[in-house]
């Protein structure tokens, strides 16, 4: 197949599917690792998708935004290790705020202090929670469905009436200056719960690094960063400004 075939399949299957990995398209294209890698890298020069850990992704706009099902299959062994750091912060007798996101839902499944109260805006963690047997407040309001989180005026007034000993926090994209959602209403959230918090951790892997959304949420010296370890320029400006703990 020549080069300019495989570069539309590639196309084709990131339109079709969103986010693919270098295995589907070594399947598809039925040629080696080596070769896709290559072609995604002009790819990615041309503008025409965006390289993550493993594959490629469609480009975004300011204001797209994924839904949790197609967050879930992206760069899951990155999240866990993540999840496995953010649990281990965590001591008995605290009150956390455990964002919505499918990062915080490993990080749910990796908690050992039992003896904490959680609250969190996602039904889907609150349910997880109860289920462990830990105290759990949940955050009421209107349900944003892509993202399972609470999110409008009754959100805001439940969340300025409590404190927490430590807050961890979704972001989607974390530039040099600021962390951004998609989301206005989202990040009215995210930026009251960081304002109650004695210490808040954004748990974010390597795809966010660089990445800008519509929304700003707080300056990136607010709250420390967990995410992997990379070579990304980027990650060595932010550790200038920050706390970034790598894993």
């Amino acid at each position: 197949m020549l080069k300019s075939e495989r570069k539309q399949v590639i196309l084709s299957e990131i339109s079709r599917h969103r986010v693919v990995s270098l295995e589907q398209l070594t399947q598809v294209l039925q040629t080696s690792e080596s070769t896709v890698r290559r072609d995604l890298d002009e790819l990615e020069g041309e503008g025409k998708l965006r390289r993550i850990h493993g594959g490629a992704e469609s480009l975004h706009s300011l204001q797209e935004e994924e839904s949790n099902q197609e967050k879930s299959i992206k760069n899951v062994h990155e999240k866990q290790k993540i999840a496995q750091k953010a649990a281990s912060l965590i001591r008995e007798q605290e009150v956390v705020f455990i964002d919505a996101g499918t990062t915080n839902e490993l990080l749910i499944r990796e908690l050992t202090a039992k003896q904490v109260t959680v609250v969190t805006n996602s039904i889907h963690h609150a349910t997880q929670l109860v289920e462990q047997q830990i105290s759990t407040v949940i955050i009421g309001g209107m349900v944003k469905r892509s993202t399972d989180a609470s999110i409008g005026g009754m959100a805001l007034n439940q969340i300025g009436q409590l404190n927490f000993d430590k807050a961890f926090l979704g972001m989607n994209g974390i530039s040099e200056e600021c962390y951004s959602t998609p989301d206005m209403e989202e990040g009215a959230i995210k930026r009251a719960i960081l304002e109650n918090a004695k210490k808040t951790y954004v748990l974010a892997d390597s795809s966010k690094i660089g990445y800008s959304s519509f929304a700003k949420v707080a300056p990136i010296k607010r709250a420390s960063l967990i995410t992997t370890k990379n070579a990304s320029p980027l990650l060595q400006l932010l550790k200038e400004k920050t706390e970034v703990i790598e894993v």
